[in-house]
């Protein structure tokens, strides 16, 4: 009996477990077959084109924005994007949906990428309101304008007196060693402040440089000289003086730097363009000289010296001045082939361009120059061109962050999208924003305001102070390379922010304009030194790297003062600033 109970028990446990085993071995299958259904209706789903949340519409195209990477095939948040074989032909690139991957807080992959980079900060956020925003939209008082005018005032002053002390008649100087350093050999601090000094109202400090002026002699200066950083920083601020005091010395001395120019045969090329360099003792113009360089000149270098040539042409009589920049402008235009963006390079002989296609260096002010000579010549042709190359530019150049950051990238040649911005690209919301007050489409000034939210971004580091580039990594994050991670305290943003300000009248941007003066005050403003440049800007301990470039007065300072001064001081119905920020009459 007992034998029989032991028995029956082992039996019936033996059925027990058979049961239970074949019923997980039914769970397990029924698992396989819903994870392989699952599979399955993925797969079907991605076959399905959504509109991508991160794309926008301009008002004169509404074209669909691409959100393209740099390699063939790369992931963006849910979206792949498939490369074209030419990008340069501008056609959209259709996003198509993948199935979603665990959301990670951050990917490995993606982590050793920006590490790998050797980048200082990777800042990117959020979208760029959140950190400056349309949130600070308290008006700024007149009272508190005043005060702001007279700090900034007295920042020139002490600028200028470093300069004065360490520096005089050099042409940079350099404020923690107490010395100066030449270039042109024409004291180009001195030319290149002195419309600061008179809009600021330092009236002793503009007697100093005037007599220095009096006496200035162009024979002595140097040897390889260009002629686009001459033409815009010493001819524009003598023709800017001229305009804004008719002191006959500032004409007289624009004249001679002009006949000198043409004397020098600048212009006697095949096309027209000028030649880069000029010998100021010998009166010679002269292709680059250095070792390895291309006998090509920068696009800007050619085409950013017309606003300056019309107003001497103007304020002398003589139209060879006009006659001979309108040629080499044409000279480059003529050469585009329709809808070309032109390359950073230029041969001065033929007019074609190669090359990386830029806002930023080499080719900036192009773009600048054609908005400005609409505005001073009332020529239709410079306003078509105009428009047709920022239709260009937002078709195929402007992206958006993962977080809604819209920047400028670069192209190369044949085509590959290279995602960098230079500081240097931060004028363009303020071209575009001065083009809308001229009959520019409204949408332009939509992409300027994302823009500047972009350039102020920049200014999120532990200084306060920008870098000079910042790149988006394969994730379209933001970030700073080592090598990238200084300032040298650049006007671009701040002049953006002045005509973005004078334009719109909304508050937040003189709002910006005030971090940015208090980040240089903070940051780049030694208490017996000076202004300097820095190093370092996203460190807890940046260094000074005892320089002050010339366009700290003449542009940076300028523009935070006029940002605060009563509208009617430099009207944007009666004058513009030329690339320096010299103030030319509209007449």
């Amino acid at each position: 009996m007992r034998f029989s109970v032991f028995y029956s028990v082992k039996l019936l446990k033996s059925t027990l477990r058979r049961r239970l085993y074949v019923r997980s071995a039914q769970k397990r299958f029924l698992t396989l077959l819903l994870a392989v259904a699952g599979v399955f209706y993925l797969t079907l789903s991605s076959t399905r084109v959504p509109r991508d949340p991160k794309t926008f519409e301009t008002n004169s195209s509404n074209a669909l924005k691409r959100e393209v990477e740099h390699e063939s095939l790369v992931e963006h948040d849910s979206l792949v994007v498939e490369d074209s074989k030419d990008i340069s032909d501008g056609r959209l690139m259709r996003p198509r949906k993948k199935p979603a991957a665990p959301q990670l807080t951050k990917d490995l992959a993606e982590l050793a990428e920006e590490r790998n980079v050797n980048n200082v900060g990777m800042f990117d956020f959020g979208p760029a309101y959140q950190v400056y925003g349309e949130k600070r939209t308290d008006e700024v008082s007149d009272m508190e304008c005043s005060k702001r005018m007279n700090r900034i005032r007295a920042s020139v002053k002490k600028a200028w007196e470093r300069y004065k002390t360490c520096a005089w008649g050099m042409d940079i100087l350099h404020p923690d060693s107490c010395e100066g350093s030449t270039w042109f050999n024409l004291g180009l601090t001195i030319i290149d402040s002195m419309d600061t000094l008179f809009i600021v109202g330092l009236r002793e400090e503009l007697k100093e440089a005037y007599l220095f002026i009096s006496s200035m002699d162009y024979r002595k200066g140097g040897k390889n000289v260009n002629v686009f950083e001459l033409t815009i920083r010493v001819l524009g601020g003598l023709l800017s003086m001229f305009a804004l005091t008719r002191d006959p010395i500032y004409k007289e001395k624009a004249v001679e730097l002009g006949d000198m120019l043409l004397k020098a045969d600048t212009f006697k090329t095949r096309c027209g363009l000028p030649l880069s360099d000029i010998d100021l003792s010998s009166v010679r113009a002269h292709a680059p000289q250095c070792p390895g360089c291309s006998k090509d000149s920068s696009l800007s270098e050619g085409t950013t010296i017309q606003l300056e040539f019309h107003e001497l042409s103007r304020v002398s009589g003589n139209p060879v001045f006009k006659e001979v920049a309108s040629k080499a402008m044409s000279c480059v235009l003529d050469n585009l082939k329709p809808g070309q963006l032109p390359g950073i390079y230029v041969n001065v002989e033929t007019g074609k361009t190669s090359g990386l296609i830029s806002l930023g260096s080499r080719g900036d002010s192009f773009y600048e120059y054609l908005l400005k000579q609409w505005i001073q010549s009332k020529d239709t042709r410079y306003r078509d061109v105009y428009f047709k190359m920022v239709q260009k530019i937002n078709d195929r150049l402007v992206f958006s962050s993962v977080r809604g950051l819209t920047y400028v990238t670069e192209m190369r040649t044949n085509g590959p999208i290279v995602h960098k911005m230079d500081h240097l690209v931060c004028f363009y919301p303020g071209t575009l924003a001065l083009g809308t007050l001229f009959g520019a489409p409204a949408w332009h000034l939509d992409l300027a305001e994302k823009l500047i939210r972009t350039c102020m971004e920049m200014y999120n580091t532990k200084t306060g102070l920008a870098p000079e580039i910042i790149k988006f990594s394969s994730s379209y994050r933001m970030y700073i390379q080592g090598s990238d991670s200084f300032s040298l305290l650049r006007p671009e943003t701040v002049e953006s922010l002045f005509l973005l300000w004078r334009v719109t009248k909304k508050p937040v941007y003189r709002h910006w304009g005030w971090d940015i003066y208090s980040a240089i005050e903070r940051s780049a403003n030694h208490p017996e030194l000076g202004f300097s440049s820095i190093n370092g800007i996203d460190s807890e301990a940046p260094n000074r790297s005892n320089k002050m470039e010339s366009f700290f007065i003449a542009e940076t300072m300028k523009y935070l003062y006029l940002l605060y001064a009563p509208e009617d001081v430099l009207s944007l119905d009666k004058y513009l600033f030329n690339t320096e920020a010299h103030p030319l009459p509209i007449v």
